[in-house]
């Protein structure tokens, strides 16, 4: 495995995590067990940073948390950390000093300081470059970063090896003092040998086929059974959940009843658009902001904290307290990923529950406010 697709947090693991602690802590508020894994996942990534003070380590650590995990919902990779790490103050020993030497690690060389930040620098002035984003997609920045050094002339030292036993085939092993003609002749002879086994076994098989029964007896038929159905798959949401224009007056007058702060500005035109662009109907993340937060009404004294993510992305709204426009564009995307592979017998809501939230109940919240909301915008009178 190279060394930027190295996998320092992946999304199962968050999901682990997430489960141990919820089995683990059961009894607990869920806001505590919330705080329980954004503590845990912080630490791995901790560990894998180079050696930073505790205060750049934390902030680094939060980039990479809204960049990798929440925005990308991917995994957390060596790639990112440098990615991060490359737009740091170089000139500054202490941050220079650790990021040197966790750099020599992941590509297996040492460089002299000189040489390695002068090829950063090089490779830091490039990264808006259009034909470097191309590049970046196939090798990414860490194998762009070797590959420079390599060209200064830097050497690999006792390179590790990633494959897994799965991708090792084992051959006979030669000793090296053996002269190489020998080692040849052993080797071809192998070789020779498992392909006249390969092929006496093919003869004898079809021989046993074409052979009849010594018996003389009909041999009994062969019943087919046929193969188990595979259970139909839907493209992520159903039709009917997907983006549709809505009634907005009547919408924000719904909300207004609610005292929610979400039928304002720029709150209510950041959901829709959201909605929009992951193609969800918008009633649904108006559902979501209606089980997390009430639909944020503004009789809370921290309701303007709280409608930068009713949607609680990221655990809570205290744990990832960022803008309406980021946490509704993060909710629309989590609503969309977890929409796929849905089988076609199993309700969206609860399809989506799987992961989106800890509340088993979490479903049945949401598709009853969004089925609310859908008749209030259907019904011609003004009584809910």
């Amino acid at each position: 495995m190279p060394a930027d697709e190295a996998y320092v947090l992946s999304p199962t693991d968050v999901r682990n995590i997430r489960s141990y602690v919820q089995h683990k802590y059961a009894a607990m508020p869920q806001e505590k067990r919330a705080a329980i894994v954004a503590d845990a996942v912080k630490r791995i990534i901790h560990k894998q940073l180079p050696n930073f003070e505790s205060s750049i380590k934390r902030s680094v650590t939060e980039i990479l948390i809204r960049t990798a995990v929440l925005e990308r919902q991917g995994p957390v990779r060596a790639e990112d950390i440098f990615r991060v790490c490359l737009s740091l103050d170089r000139s500054v020993p202490e941050l220079y000093e650790p990021l040197h030497k966790w750099i020599e690690l992941q590509l297996s060389m040492t460089c002299t300081k000189a040489v390695m930040q002068r090829v950063m620098d090089e490779l830091f002035q490039t990264m808006g470059q259009c034909d470097l984003m191309v590049r970046e997609a196939q090798s990414g920045l860490l194998a762009q970063l070797k590959s420079m050094l390599i060209a200064e002339g830097v050497e690999i030292m006792n390179e590790p090896s990633f494959k897994s036993a799965g991708d090792v085939i084992t051959l006979p092993i030669v000793p090296m003092g053996m002269p190489l003609s020998r080692r040849l002749h052993i080797r071809a002879f192998v070789y020779a040998l498992l392909s006249a086994f390969l092929i006496s076994a093919s003869l004898l098989y079809g021989w046993s086929l074409s052979k009849p029964s010594l018996s003389g007896k009909l041999q009994p038929t062969v019943v087919t059974e046929h193969a188990p159905q595979l259970i139909a798959k839907e493209v992520g949401l159903p039709v009917e959940l997907r983006y549709r224009s809505i009634n907005q007056a009547r919408l924000i007058d719904y909300l207004n009843k609610k005292s929610s702060i979400l039928a304002e500005q720029p709150y209510f035109d950041a959901i829709v658009a959201a909605a929009e662009t992951f193609d969800i109907h918008p009633v649904i993340l108006f559902a979501i902001t209606g089980q997390e937060q009430g639909f944020v009404p503004k009789t809370n004294k921290q309701h303007k904290e709280i409608a930068n993510n009713p949607f609680n992305v990221f655990h809570s709204w205290q744990d990832f307290n960022t803008n309406i426009g980021q946490s509704a564009e993060i909710a629309a995307r989590t609503v969309f990923n977890l929409s796929k592979d849905r089988p076609a017998e199993v309700d969206p809501f609860t399809w989506i529950n799987r992961k989106y939230a800890e509340d088993p109940n979490w479903s049945d919240g949401v598709r009853s406010i969004f089925t609310a909301i859908v008749a209030y915008l259907e019904s011609p009178s003004s009584v809910e």
